[in-house]
């Protein structure tokens, strides 16, 4: 650290922070991990580092001072007039003791500490006047959250009215249970669409919908543990708890007021060994001052309260051997080893597989046939082989060999420069092909509902589709010919298809799955640029220079469109009929919008329109910064409709949303 200069330090956090940033916000944001907890928290811990090292580098935008991701513009956004703060957190009972002598040197004397489970859920706040719930919502970046009180009425644990009529807030964790997990997940892989990484992201995923039905049909749960601003009379965090659970919030019962350390480490060891018996979901335990008035007085730094710490479980070790090494194909060409082992249970579900990431770390683990490896689950989540038992190893156990062609296609397998993984770069290869469909379906990208990797596995297998641009010539008598498909499957698979025409070019642009181009630099990328056209002419300098895409970006952007088969397949998509436009403002543009009738407001429209065609006023709407969607629900702000208006008339009627015809929309855009 100390031999660093300046400069070298300054280009290291910046490059951190990039990364720190992207994978926050698919974490909190879109409720997709891109990498492991220990991972994440090795690079969060080496920029605390520097800025520690550095402090002039430390700037209010470094992840270091910011809380949670980045706010989803589809919902409606709530201040938190008291922020909603993350929990610093360790990994060995030596720094919790270090905690502790913290916390009592600052106060001056011996502390008694409510001990908690940590839930691994999402974070969510309640608000009551005069003892009705009022408003819902997620963390969000701490200081500005997301309104989420539509689908928090189908929480059946969340009391709607309290027994008595108080005006206040609390807060919580909003989880799903290991049971109705297991039942979603089995559902999707029956429908053949993706499944949750795990409880936390299904949790995420169900309370941030924007159809609030889909909420009720997902059994949430919350264990409540924070009143924000409780009456005179409660003094301490557990009498805090013992008075919620009367109002009737459900709270978890297994917290105790501790005040040796030795007999919090006795707690820890307990619910280490309950963890995977229990039917929610834990990655630690949290210690909190039970004292409010300490509370108040060892307070809080930018990020987290001084008074209270996670302890985070260490990843639960198993051991097994491996039989075979496999390696797959991803959807960019990367080909991937998996260690196949002997079935254990670790972490609560049966494991048999170990993703190894790539051949230099096959040959940097030395994983061979044979072996006896230490197994866990990073960040409780993903399997990974932590060493090899030598002592173990098989006396005939011989290096693994690394391939030189394709498992899928047969193609050689090359390096690119700058690279570690092993690539094929055949356009042709059936398992990018597969893979490549499956992600131009998911949705971040085209959001094509039913179509996921069992689907396409089948519109492959029987030669029906060969790249992305043969969704769109699928008919009734094509997935007719596929496996539990009825005439409502069939139905309802081509009406997502052709809805998916309708998208801002931003999601197709997603969907085609360039290198480096996420849904964030898509977007960016479609904002800058306005249509397809613009896009596939525009200049490696002149994409570099959108503010934080940069030239890997650019250049692999541009690198893609340059491709004959390239422009041959969006030309093919065009004539299909999807949109080659950006169809929505984003927050800088709305911004310098003049206020007017529709700006940031949702509208649907509906019916034929006599002087518009549905994509002419769409776009009309969305140059004044209203959202359009195609679904009306409690938030939307206006319905404007034409001849033969049908649901979404009726639907609009229902939940008392504003009816325009098109006429007087039209005089209000004039």
């Amino acid at each position: 650290m100390a031999d660093l200069t300046l400069d070298e330090a300054r280009k290291e956090v910046a490059a951190l922070r990039d990364k720190l940033d992207d994978w926050a916000n698919a974490y909190y944001t879109n409720d997709t991990p891109e990498v492991e907890d220990n991972v994440y928290d090795k690079n969060y811990n080496r920029l605390v580092e520097l800025e520690q090292e550095f402090p002039q580098l430390v700037s209010q935008d470094s992840i270091t001072q910011k809380v949670g991701g980045q706010i989803d513009n589809q919902f409606a956004k709530v201040n938190h007039e008291i922020p909603m703060l993350s929990m610093g957190d360790v990994f060995s009972k030596e720094e919790l003791q270090q905690f502790d002598d913290r916390v009592q040197k600052q106060v001056g004397h011996e502390v008694a500490y409510n001990v908690e489970l940590k839930i691994d859920g999402l974070s969510i706040a309640l608000e009551y006047t005069n003892g009705k719930l009022t408003r819902a919502s997620t963390r969000g970046n701490g200081q500005v959250g997301e309104d989420v009180t539509p689908n928090a009425r189908y929480i059946a644990d969340i009391p709607q009215t309290l027994p008595e009529k108080l005006t206040t807030e609390v807060r919580g964790e909003c989880y799903m249970g290991k049971e109705p997990f297991a039942k979603l997940n089995a559902e999707r892989d029956e429908k053949g669409e993706t499944t949750f990484a795990n409880p936390r992201n299904a949790a995420s995923g169900s309370l941030r919908q924007l159809d609030a039905s889909i909420t009720k049909h997902r059994h949430l749960s919350t264990f409540i543990y924070t009143w924000v601003n409780p009456p005179a009379e409660i003094t301490s965090q557990h009498q805090a708890i013992e008075k919620m659970t009367q109002l009737g919030f459900h709270t978890n019962q297994t917290g105790r007021r501790i005040a040796k350390m030795s007999d919090i480490f006795a707690f820890i060891d307990e619910y280490t060994a309950k963890r995977n018996s229990l039917d929610y979901g834990i990655d630690g335990i949290v210690l909190k001052v039970d004292d409010l008035d300490l509370q108040q007085e060892l307070g809080n730094t930018v990020k987290v309260p001084r008074w209270e710490i996670a302890y985070k479980f260490p990843p639960e070790e198993q051991e097994t051997v491996v039989h075979e090494i496999k390696w797959t194909v991803g959807r960019t060409g990367v080909v991937t080893p998996t260690a196949i082992m002997d079935p254990v249970q670790l972490a609560g579900t049966t494991v048999s597989h170990a993703v190894l990431h790539n051949a230099d770390l096959l040959q940097q683990k030395d994983v061979r046939i044979g072996d006896t490896v230490m197994l866990h689950k990073a960040g409780d989540i993903i399997p990974e082989i932590s060493e090899v038992v030598l002592a173990k190893r098989p006396k005939d156990a011989q290096p693994y060999p690394i391939p030189t062609t394709c498992p899928s296609c047969g193609e050689k397998l090359i390096h690119l420069k700058d690279e570690v993984a092993l690539r094929c770069v055949n356009p042709s290869c059936p398992a990018q092909i597969e893979e490549g469909i499956t992600h131009f379906a998911s949705r971040p990208a085209m959001n094509i509902d039913g179509l996921g990797p069992k689907i396409v596995r089948q519109l492959i297998k029987n030669d029906l589709v060969h790249n992305v641009a043969d969704l769109y010539h699928l008919n009734a008598s094509d997935l007719a010919k596929l496996d539990h498909f009825k005439d409502k499957s069939i139905s309802n698979l081509l009406n997502a298809i052709n809805n998916s025409k309708r998208n801002s070019v931003e999601l197709l642009l997603t969907g085609l799955g360039i290198d480096h181009v996420g849904a964030k630099a898509a977007r960016l990328i479609a904002q800058k640029f306005k249509n397809m056209a613009k896009i596939m002419a525009a200049d490696v300098q002149d994409v570099a220079a959108i503010d934080t895409i940069g030239m890997t970006i650019a250049e692999s952007l541009t690198t893609y469109f340059a491709q004959d088969e390239v422009v041959d397949l969006v030309n093919e998509l065009k004539n299909s009929g999807l949109n080659m436009d950006y169809l929505g403002a984003g927050p800088e543009e709305t911004e310098s919008i003049p206020d007017n009738y529709f700006k940031d407001k949702t509208v649907v429209l509906t019916g034929t329109l006599a002087h518009y065609t549905r994509s002419e006023f769409t776009k009309k709407l969305q140059s004044l910064g209203a959202k359009v969607t195609s679904s009306v629900s409690g938030k939307t702000d206006y319905v404007i409709y034409g001849q033969d208006a049908g649901s979404k008339y009726s639907k609009a009627q229902k939940l008392g949303v504003p009816l325009l015809t098109e006429e007087e929309a039209i005089a209000q855009v004039k």
